[in-house]
């Protein structure tokens, strides 16, 4: 019994050399790579076994349970990327100085619904009305759709509402003028420039330089590449020989994915870091908070969530449900973050919409 709890004792002292590995790639993102991109998700993993641990060693042995704690306690420093506690909204002073930006991937608005079920209408209908019910003066939508036909006549209807400036994809949006499917930006404002760029297919960025009042804001709109896990189908799998070839696809899906958002994130920071005004990025970015592109942007800019945003903050509205990949950041030396909202009572698509409401500064 000695020897195996001398063993388990060794390989715990390990996975705390991995654990304290994963904290270095998270704090200072010295490199990406798939490799470090598998290390940085399995930090929620980490944190579970090491408070767990904490009992365990102290039945064990007193002394050992300090290693699981301090494992646990340096941990901590992550803890605003993961919950937030909610403050309270500061008070806006002028209308005229604030903005309110929703993102929210749409899902393409049902369009894989039943067009002919009059409840699929009316939940297309209510989507739609939900979005311009929430006041906001600018709208990043990944995932939107266009047909001219009644239901999908969706910038039509949003043009009516209000968003008499808006941006797609140049180069979708001209192949198929009766048809679009990708990201969207929508504005209440004047849109004085703007550009775009497509990774591929639906995903891609769009920038829009949009006059506020006497001022001028950079929105970055954004959908990083995605991985389409259909981790669902994976769960579902009965077979070890199903299961083992949905695992080889999902990890394949993921490791392109990290590949390939460290290579968007290239052209989104000189985007960013090019701009006279300052800049909100707002969009799907398919990265978790512990994240090489999460971690390099929360260098030079603040997220919304961390800074006013309550409790987990989960934004996807599908398995596994307890993440959040869809955010918003901004320029807080030029922007104060007046309130944050994650709508988890939105369940019409499998992201929830998030919204924030900024102001400029004086400084």
């Amino acid at each position: 019994m000695r020897g195996l709890s001398k063993f388990l004792w060794f390989l715990y002292k390990c996975f705390v050399f991995y654990t304290f590995l994963v904290y270095g790639l998270i704090l200072w993102t010295p490199f990406d790579g798939w490799l470090a991109g598998f290390m940085m998700m399995s930090f929620p993993v980490l944190m579970i076994v090491h408070i767990v641990s904490v009992p365990v060693w102290f039945l064990m042995d007193r002394k050992k349970a300090l290693l699981p704690i301090a494992a646990v306690a340096v941990g901590c420093i992550f803890l605003p990327r993961t919950f937030a506690f909610g403050s309270e909204d500061t008070a806006e002073v002028t209308r005229q100085k604030t903005f309110k930006v929703l993102g929210y991937n749409a899902h393409t608005f049902m369009l894989n619904g039943d067009r002919r079920n009059p409840e699929t209408k009316e939940q297309i209908a209510s989507m739609k009305e939900w979005i311009a019910s929430t006041n906001a003066d600018i709208l990043c939508i990944p995932e939107f759709y266009d047909e001219d036909v009644k239901l999908f006549r969706t910038t039509e209807y949003f043009r009516k509402q209000g968003y008499r400036h808006s941006i797609k994809f140049e180069k979708t949006r001209k192949r198929d003028k009766s048809q679009y499917l990708g990201l969207a930006l929508f504005s209440k404002y004047p849109i004085v420039s703007q550009r775009d760029t497509i990774f591929q297919a639906q995903n891609g960025m769009i920038q829009a330089d949009i006059k506020v009042g006497q001022d001028t804001v950079r929105i970055i709109a954004l959908h990083l590449y995605s991985m389409t896990l259909n981790l669902s189908r994976l769960a579902h799998q009965k077979k070890m020989e199903g299961m083992m070839k949905e695992g080889k696809f999902t990890v394949g899906k993921m490791k392109d994915g990290f590949k390939k958002r460290s290579e968007e994130l290239v052209a989104l920071q000189s985007w960013a870091h090019d701009s006279p005004y300052p800049v909100v990025i707002c969009g799907d970015f398919n990265e978790i908070p512990y994240g090489y592109v999460y971690g390099k942007l929360r260098k030079d800019l603040a997220n919304a969530f961390e800074e006013k945003g309550s409790g987990f903050g989960f934004t996807f509205n599908h398995i596994p449900y307890f993440i959040r990949i869809d955010h918003q950041f901004y320029d807080a030396g030029r922007l104060d973050l007046l309130n944050f909202t994650t709508h988890r009572n939105i369940k019409y698509s499998d992201h929830y919409p998030i919204s924030g409401t900024y102001r400029f500064t004086d400084r």
